[in-house]
């Protein structure tokens, strides 16, 4: 009898030896495919830039790009990935969630540098959609915490929305009144949530189509794709104080390099950045880092005065540990919700 880890290595190098002979046989074919994994509002900013970069890839080389999509919330995909989903790109819309990746051998240290704007090819700012006619008269975002407030909110244990969310209001408050302050605003805000979902478009669903809560924070490039997708618009603040939300995106190295499909997946993560890519980027409601198709669209993007980015409060890594690491100030807010 062959020993366990014989019969393991053997099934491995089958497996290997059946990629193999599949991306070769795409190759002759002339088709290759790519999994791109996404947070869960990037779906239809995706539908459209799936079929630009296979129109544009095709006409350069005469290969036919086949896409394999997972959205989903954007903690929950990093862990997918580190658990076998084979993804040959990743569009995230926390830096953070990288992070683990990296550690593991998944993805190069410089990702960050190997695309422009530290590979984040548009950003966003967050907003408070309240319902029509916005009848609790919210303006801001001390007013989230006030009385008889509903909010709906994503779980900032799966959702990076959330997090961008949380420290929105959070990171505004202890800016412009302290820390103790601060953390008053997040116990509000906790206590007036009354649905907590894993994602973003779920959370635009409970509020919009199920319509739950008084009030959704949200990207604004969400309730802008949301606005032109119902019948009836649904009036939202951006608060004048707010925060930088990025999406950066990134090559799975270890995946992308044994499926051989680098080349095609570094070509998809720089369309993002090209005109073309930026173009749609704002079609869908971001802010892309491209002058020109900024200006094209500013009208749909409402002024911010004051725009902190997540390095005025030290980076992801101090915050998520004084916010959201286990026992951190968002699990003792949820403690004392629930007393």
């Amino acid at each position: 009898m062959l020993p366990a880890c014989t019969q393991t290595q053997n099934s491995t190098q089958e497996q290997t030896s059946t990629e193999q002979t599949q991306l070769t046989a795409a190759r002759n074919s002339g088709t290759i495919e790519l999994t791109l994994v996404a947070y869960g509002v990037a779906k239809p900013l995706f539908s459209k830039m799936i079929p630009a970069f296979q129109e544009e890839w095709k006409s350069k080389t005469g290969q036919d790009v086949k896409f394999k999509e997972s959205y989903g919330g954007s903690g929950a995909q990093t862990r997918a990935i580190l658990g076998g989903l084979q993804a040959d790109v990743l569009a995230q819309n926390l830096q953070s969630n990288i992070d683990p990746l990296v550690e593991k051998g998944f993805v190069s240290k410089d990702w960050s540098q190997r695309l422009p704007n530290q590979a984040s090819p548009a950003s966003s700012v967050m907003v408070i959609v309240t319902r029509p006619g916005n009848p609790k008269k919210i303006q801001g975002w001390s007013d989230l915490t006030g009385d008889r407030i509903s909010i709906v909110a994503i779980n900032p244990l799966t959702g990076g929305n959330a997090r961008w969310g949380i420290m929105a209001g959070y990171g505004s408050t202890l800016k412009s009144q302290g820390e103790q302050a601060a953390e008053n605003y997040l116990k509000g805000f906790v206590k007036n949530t009354k649905s907590l979902v894993s994602n973003g478009r779920e959370a635009t669903d409970a509020f919009v189509k199920n319509k739950i809560g008084d009030a959704l924070v949200t990207f604004e490039n969400e309730i802008i794709f949301t606005n032109d997708a119902i019948p009836e618009d649904y009036p939202y603040i951006v608060p004048a104080t707010n925060i930088q939300a990025d999406f950066p995106v990134t090559v799975i190295d270890k995946i992308a390099d044994k499926r051989g499909t680098r080349e095609v997946a570094e070509a998809f993560t720089k369309f993002l950045f090209s005109p073309k890519g930026q173009e749609i980027y704002a079609q869908a409601g971001y802010r892309p880092i491209n002058k020109e198709a900024y200006e094209k669209h500013a009208s749909q993007y409402k002024p911010v005065t004051t725009l902190y980015k997540i390095s005025d409060f030290g980076g992801w890594t101090p915050v998520n540990k004084k916010l959201f690491a286990n026992g951190a100030l968002f699990d003792t807010a949820q403690a004392a919700r629930t007393r």
